[in-house]
């Protein structure tokens, strides 16, 4: 029999069956709604249980002061021990879990999600990498924290960092850039001479030193141990020195840095001076007598400019110097010279009617002190690469104009500083070092070439992209440190301050590269 909300049963009026009805549906409703209840009331109290009616959020109650204020007593949640042990199957909290994918949480040995972790390290080194957490320590509100970047081949830097009072960011990795490489070298390579790579990057086979002592030249900062370059580059210097005295008066030369005993990037100085085609020239002249090497480490060279930067001083920037430089334009081998801007001013107004040699002469930032001179490849060997000649004419009119409105001092602002925030973190990460795969790789043989070579580690094997991995992550790191120390973020794309320099300090890039 159905039963139903008082269905017609053909007879109206009726009411026996309707009553049947409501009363077999009233057993069943009873049944399903409410024995289920009783029956988990009994169990609940045959286990030691007490039941207790779930909370609801209301506005009404999510303050207790309010609730004692209005005569209703106040919720209580009762406080956990914090030297309690967690219950099993419970888990705790790390003080720190930062919330981004090149960080992982690893303070338990465990790992993310199924597929979610990091990938598996290539070394037992990386394998240490991980990112911990620490809890305050009890006797100290201090709390520190252990941030590293996910491992990578061929790196295993660790990023750590305190938040205690005064504690610092993490530090951004450093890398086994080339310049470490070869500036640990001390002899060259007897090989064939060659110039491989290009002036900014590239090594140097075959190398010959310029004897630190001429008859018309003195070699200045020996212990650098730059005084070697292409035997091309050395026969000239030999030549120059010896015209320059012999038919323009010059003392002599002081000669700064030429290259390394392999070429390659240098630790401390120069972008370029890596296949042995470049050599620094002083314009001070050379002094009558022999200089120590403790005077050839700490005697300054004299600026050619006045006080205010964007010309020369008359005093010290004469017609000698003018002979000088036009001199060693004036060899066919000699493809660039770079002075600074007031210099190359100074030579167009000096040079009169003979003007083709300074279209050798180009601008460039420092060169206050010297001028840089620069060699064509040399043509028995394809595998240096050469720089494009210069434009053939005199560069004295609009260029150099332009390269003295770069170098102009700025002015001292008159509007009050913009204040930094008291702490902040910045995430723009430092230009990635020259990385050996950067190189030819006949510069890596030339490391391994005796006497005297060179090991060479895996982290330095690095690729240019696996730099910019390793320094995103640390950037992340970085971030993450900062979000919870609660300090400010300076992101990366805010341009980094400099000071106001006087122009011939101040390094720049530009489009005419070294």
């Amino acid at each position: 029999m159905q039963v139903g909300f008082l269905p017609d049963y053909g007879v109206k009026g009726d009411w026996s069956y309707a009553k049947a009805g409501l009363g077999m549906r009233a057993v069943r409703l009873f049944a399903l709604f409410f024995a289920p209840s009783l029956a988990g009331l009994f169990l609940a109290g045959a286990a030691g249980l007490s039941p207790v009616a779930p909370a609801y959020a209301d506005p009404t109650q999510a303050d207790p002061q309010s609730n004692a204020k209005g005569g209703q007593p106040a919720l209580a949640k009762p406080s956990p021990d914090p030297k309690a042990a967690p219950a099993s199957g419970e888990h705790k909290l790390p003080a720190f879990a930062p919330g981004n994918g090149f960080l992982t949480q690893a303070a338990d040995g465990s790992s993310d999600a199924e597929g979610g972790g990091a990938t598996e390290p290539d070394s037992d080194s990386a394998a240490k990498d991980v990112t911990t957490a620490s809890p305050p320590p009890e006797s100290s509100t201090a709390r520190t924290i252990t941030l590293t970047t996910e491992p990578i081949a061929g790196t295993s830097t660790s990023i750590t960092a305190s938040l205690k009072a005064g504690g610092a960011a993490p530090k951004w990795p450093e890398f086994v850039g080339a310049k470490k490489l070869f500036g640990v070298v001390k002899k060259p390579a007897p090989l064939a001479a060659r110039a491989i790579g290009y002036y900014s990057r590239g090594c140097l086979s075959g190398a010959e030193a310029l004897p630190i002592d001429g008859p018309a030249w003195q070699e200045m900062r020996l212990s650098r141990n730059r005084n070697w370059g292409h035997p091309q580059l050395i026969s000239l210097i030999k030549t120059f020195a010896d015209d320059a005295q012999k038919q323009d008066g010059w003392p002599g030369l002081l000669v700064g840095d030429i290259a390394q005993p392999r070429g390659g990037p240098m630790i401390t100085g120069h972008a370029s001076h890596q296949v042995g085609l470049d050599a620094d020239i002083w314009l001070t002249p050379m002094p009558k007598r022999r200089l120590t090497r403790k005077e050839r480490e700490t005697l300054n060279a004299t600026s050619m400019l006045d006080d205010t930067g964007v010309a020369v001083d008359p005093k010290v920037f004469t017609d000698k110097q003018v002979s000088l430089i036009k001199r060693a334009a004036s060899y066919p081998e000699v493809e660039r010279i770079f002075v600074h801007p007031a210099i190359k001013k100074a030579l167009c107004t000096a040079a009169g009617t003979d003007r083709q040699w300074l279209g050798k002469v180009r601008p460039f930032y420092g060169h206050y002190y010297h001028f840089h001179m620069r060699i064509k490849c040399p043509a028995d060997f394809a595998g240096c690469k050469p720089q494009p000649p210069p434009t053939g004419d005199d560069g004295c009119g609009k260029e150099v104009d332009q390269w003295l409105a770069k170098v102009i001092p700025a002015k001292p602002s008159t509007s009050p500083p913009i204040p930094k925030p008291p702490q902040s973190v910045s995430v723009r990460p430092p230009a990635p070092p020259i990385m050996l795969a950067d190189l030819p790789p006949e510069c890596r043989a030339l490391l391994a070439a005796d006497p005297d070579p060179v090991p060479v580690p895996k982290e330095a094997l690095m690729s240019k992209v696996a730099v910019h991995q390793v320094l995103a992550k640390a950037a992340a790191a970085r971030a993450a440190f900062a979000r919870s120390a609660g300090l400010a973020i300076v992101p990366a794309s805010a341009a980094a301050a400099h000071p106001a320099l006087r122009p011939h300090v101040k390094k720049t890039t530009t489009a005419e590269t070294k």
